[in-house]
């Protein structure tokens, strides 16, 4: 079930904006406002909240990733003091915003039929961007172009990402003074 709120709308004064928990937070600022304004105001309850479907629509922010998990954002305060790195942290949002606009799509690692898509940065002095990782001729000869938990399931969610959450990459890939 979703969670019920209330808003307030005063005659004359446009939209309602602002979303009460309860019922009795919203009629006191509807008294306030009537009398403020001197105006009639009126106490609305939200019966349904409807979502665009596209989720590209929703997710324009780590906040609005962490809403569409139902999950609380990180205190970066909290985590810069423990020693996290703001490579580290933006990590841990990329993570959250790649598992947000994959709606429940996991990679299947082991089906290479299955496509999966990453951002591709090219390098830009002006603006900071990173290309790619590469290890070659190590132990392993392991390849480290993308983090397996920052691929989407379609190019276009990729290249939203990419574009969309810029900082947050260029903040976990490259290392800034």
């Amino acid at each position: 079930m979703e969670k019920q709120f209330f808003m307030v709308y005063a005659e004359g004064q446009g939209a309602p904006t602002y979303k009460h928990e309860n019922e009795q937070a919203a009629s006191k600022e509807a008294e306030r406002l009537a009398e403020k304004l001197g105006v009639n105001t009126t106490v609305l309850q939200a019966v349904k909240m409807v979502a665009p479907k596209d989720i590209t629509k929703r997710v324009k922010t780590y906040a609005d990733a962490c809403a569409v998990l139902g999950i609380e954002p990180m205190n970066e305060t909290v985590l810069a003091k423990l020693g996290f790195t703001k490579d580290e942290i933006a990590y841990r949002k990329l993570k959250t915003i790649a598992e947000a606009l994959n709606e429940g799509w996991r990679p299947d690692w082991a089906n290479s039929n299955e496509y999966k898509y990453w951002p591709w940065f090219v390098y830009n002095p002006a603006s900071a961007g990173f290309s790619c990782a590469y290890t070659h001729r190590t132990a392993s000869n392991a390849g480290a172009t993308v983090g397996s938990r920052l691929c989407y399931k379609t190019r276009e969610l990729a290249t939203y990402a990419g574009r969309q959450f810029e900082g947050l990459y260029n903040d976990f890939l490259l290392i800034k003074k």
